[in-house]
């Protein structure tokens, strides 16, 4: 199947997990990414390292050679502080004013401008001032951070959509773009009802813990933790799940009146799951056409037979052994997982052959 990115080249100038993530999507979609480290770059994990950067050759070069490399390039993506490509001898204004179709992606903490621009910004830092932690943990207590690099990985994801619109529009209008993006504002974009609520007047959300209502909500069973997640038109499905004679009832048949009586339905669904494993809860879902899901360890999701028969996995060749991360983010197009380069290994082939296209 062909690729529909083969044939794109794609400088990722190397700083941490936005560009990284970034630069996988690309690379997996068919692009030739090239990676440059060095200096000013977030050394990354082990783990991060296999996930990351399959796929991509991998250079170490000087400012000069960088910047010949920037201008052979259609994309560069970057996520290095506001003013460090310049520094570099690669100002994405000159790039494009040397290139006009370049386009240049830039992640950073707050932007290239404002206020912020110029301060740092762990994941956490993003998270926070993106809002989504003003939604998590419980309300009497300090507020969670949740699993992962999320706000990075969201910079990452962002990053990639970008490149990919700005260069087939490249393609149509012959005119590339300098896109700048902002983990806070990439956190902002996942808050969904809960922005757009308090930009029309509405009172600012306060964090809910496990359940943001009782038929919405993560609830401990016996061997771990299980959740429901239901609309309207399942609720009627659950409530014969639950089998309790007290649901039929108007308070909980009708939709505002179970808002008022929550705090009655909630201990319910406590006793449901308490009395079930994990196991029984996936199988009961499907069966009743119940919306109900299970907390997975990451040995668990290896195990699923639904994740390997989507082809949700690539396997990674290392020097421990094969690696299974994280592929495709969808399926339907071609998709190329790519070996792991040492750090520098490609960096004369990288210059031989960028060098010797003519544009």
């Amino acid at each position: 199947m062909d690729l529909p990115l083969q044939g794109v080249r794609v400088l990722e100038v190397g700083g941490g997990i936005p560009a990284a993530f970034a630069g996988r999507w690309l690379a997996g979609f068919g692009a030739d990414v090239v990676r440059t480290e060095g200096s000013g770059a977030v050394p990354l994990t082990d783990d991060e390292v296999v996930y990351l950067l399959p796929g991509k050759r991998r250079i170490d070069v000087e400012s000069t050679e960088l910047r010949q490399l920037a201008l052979e390039a259609d994309i560069v993506v970057e996520d290095r502080a506001p003013g460090s490509l310049a520094s570099l001898g690669c100002a994405p204004e000159d790039l494009r004013r040397d290139r006009p179709p370049l386009v240049v992606v830039s992640v950073t903490p707050f932007g290239q401008t404002g206020p912020y621009a110029q301060y740092q910004a762990t994941n956490a830092v993003s998270f926070a001032m993106g809002g989504i932690m003003s939604l998590t943990g419980d309300i009497s207590r300090a507020p969670l951070l949740t699993g992962g690099s999320q706000a990075q990985y969201l910079g990452g994801l962002n990053a990639a959509s970008a490149a990919m619109v700005a260069y087939f529009g490249a393609l149509v209008h012959g005119e590339g773009d300098w896109v700048d993006i902002s983990l806070q504002e990439c956190a902002a974009g996942m808050l969904e009802l809960y922005c757009a609520g308090t930009s029309y007047g509405e009172p600012v959300q306060l964090r809910m813990g496990n359940h943001i209502r009782a038929v919405w909500g993560i609830y401990p069973c016996k061997d771990g933790w299980a959740g429901v997640f239901c609309l309207e038109r399942q609720i009627p499905a659950l409530f014969a799940l639950l089998d309790d004679p007290d649901l039929d009832d108007q308070r909980f048949r009708d939709p505002l009146q179970r808002v008022e009586h929550d705090e009655e339905l909630i201990p319910k669904l406590y006793v449901f799951f308490a009395e079930k494993t994990m196991a029984e809860v996936l199988e009961l879902g499907p069966a009743n056409k119940v919306p109900l899901g299970v907390a997975v360890r990451p040995g668990d999701l290896l195990a699923s037979a639904g994740l390997a028969e989507r082809g949700f996995f690539d396997a990674v060749a290392t020097p421990g052994g094969v690696a299974h991360v994280p592929g495709r983010p969808f399926p339907g197009y071609g998709w190329r997982v790519g070996e792991l380069s040492a750090p520098g290994a490609d960096t004369a082939s990288v210059l031989d052959e960028w060098s010797a296209v003519a544009r």
